[in-house]
């Protein structure tokens, strides 16, 4: 028996674009390099810090319902392509391992851009991959304190916390603890990508090859195409992957990669060099989005860049190239917030989407997903409890996990 569908007279793509063929599967994970898949995880002897699974949990979106206004999803978390290995170098196990989350969360059906001031993005999911996966910001909430000379959790308890201000990239600092899907877990298990979720990209077509002998993923730039969409941002607005049409609003036009509109402030296109005057001044969109003067006091100083916190260690070490009069669809393709108004193949009359951000090289470019603050009203986010009345589009029906074939996607 095949997961059932409800029919919907017309399928938007809030609906129709979540990542349900596997939903029958159990999730995978590989615990070391070259090691076996399980279903289980982590065998005995491994190191655990935190999270596993003892029994063995369906992947990907296991449940969309619908109002008017609304459209919720139910998941584990877990991922259906291969999940792991995860070190912290290259010999040494992680220790923090993927669980089952039961997210229950919520996306407006009609999105509209932010009037005033733009929500900034949170810690934990800023929306949901369409696989059901955590989607998380780019940073990994620990900030510097100038007080204490060093970084620290944001969140920390006072006396032993980040400022706020000089917010350290997730990508800078957490990379080695990513699997080859681009995904890691903090101790309770949240399975998440910060940035260009290569699996899920692999499973959903999106110009990439995957090498099953390495578990390894790599751009595949010969003949593009538009990258399809891979999630959804708690205002409702959809986020594609790297690759859009070159003219925002013409489909006929070639593909391309989306270019960001950051830069590393190295002195170049107008910005501060950082490496000479030191993290003394806040770039202007950060400055906005925190409600502080560009130019900081000496307690807010950020340290010296040095070979230990190089240029990107930190989100204010980017610059919006908008603000120093270069010109988006000329010199880049994506505004502050990380997107555009733009056709695609899901809506050929226009929407505002978000893009995942990649380089020339296919290396992940600030903000890589979301920038500071989202593009429009955010009414998305956790769902405890329904309140409305609501209509099943899809749930996971199939009693057996499908176990056909362990070693394909």
């Amino acid at each position: 028996m095949a997961a059932a569908s409800i029919s919907y007279a017309v399928d938007p793509p809030i609906l129709s674009s979540w990542y349900t063929s596997n939903a029958n599967q159990y999730a995978r994970v590989v615990e070391v390099t070259g090691g076996q898949i399980k279903t289980t995880w982590p065998s005995a002897g491994l190191p655990n810090m935190g999270g596993g699974q003892s029994t063995q949990a369906y992947s990907d979106v296991q449940q969309i319902r619908y109002s008017a206004n609304y459209v919720y999803i139910n998941s584990n978390g877990l991922a259906s392509h291969i999940m792991g290995p995860w070190y912290i170098n290259s010999t040494t196990v992680f220790g923090n391992w993927p669980s089952a989350q039961s997210y229950q969360l919520k996306f407006p059906r009609n999105p509209t851009p932010a009037s005033g001031a733009h929500t900034r993005l949170g810690g934990g999911n800023v929306g949901l991959w369409v696989n059901g996966a955590g989607f998380f910001n780019g940073l990994d909430m620990f900030s510097y304190s100038t007080s204490l000379a060093n970084d620290y959790s944001t969140n920390g308890p006072p006396g032993n916390k980040g400022d706020g201000l000089w917010n350290r990239s997730a990508i800078a600092a957490e990379v080695a603890t990513f699997d080859p899907a681009y995904a890691h877990q903090p101790g309770n298990g949240a399975y998440h990508y910060h940035a260009s979720p290569k699996g899920l990209r692999y499973q959903l077509n999106d110009n990439m090859t995957y090498n099953s002998g390495t578990n390894t993923y790599s751009e595949s730039t010969g003949t593009l195409h538009h990258s399809p969409l891979l999630g959804w941002a708690f205002d409702g607005y959809p986020v594609y992957g790297p690759y859009g049409y070159s003219s925002a609003m013409n489909s006929a036009s070639s593909i391309a990669r989306m270019r960001t509109g950051y830069a590393v402030r190295n002195g170049t296109n107008g910005t501060t060099n950082l490496s000479s005057t030191g993290r003394h001044t806040l770039p202007a969109w950060a400055a906005t989005a925190y409600g502080q003067p560009q130019n900081l006091a000496v307690n807010q100083y950020g340290p010296n860049v040095t070979t230990a916190r190089p240029l990107g260690w930190y989100a204010e070490d980017f610059d919006y190239l908008g603000d120093h009069s270069l010109t988006q669809g000329t010199d880049f393709d994506l505004d502050k917030y990380n997107g555009r108004t733009c056709v695609t193949p899901e809506y050929p009359s226009g929407t505002y989407a978000y893009f995942v951000a990649i380089d020339a090289t296919g290396a992940p470019a600030y903000p890589f997903t979301i920038g500071a603050e989202y593009y429009g009203t955010v009414t998305g986010g956790n769902a405890v409890t329904i309140s409305e009345s609501v209509t099943t589009y899809f749930i996971r029906t199939t009693p057996a996990a499908r176990v056909d074939d362990w070693n394909s996607y």
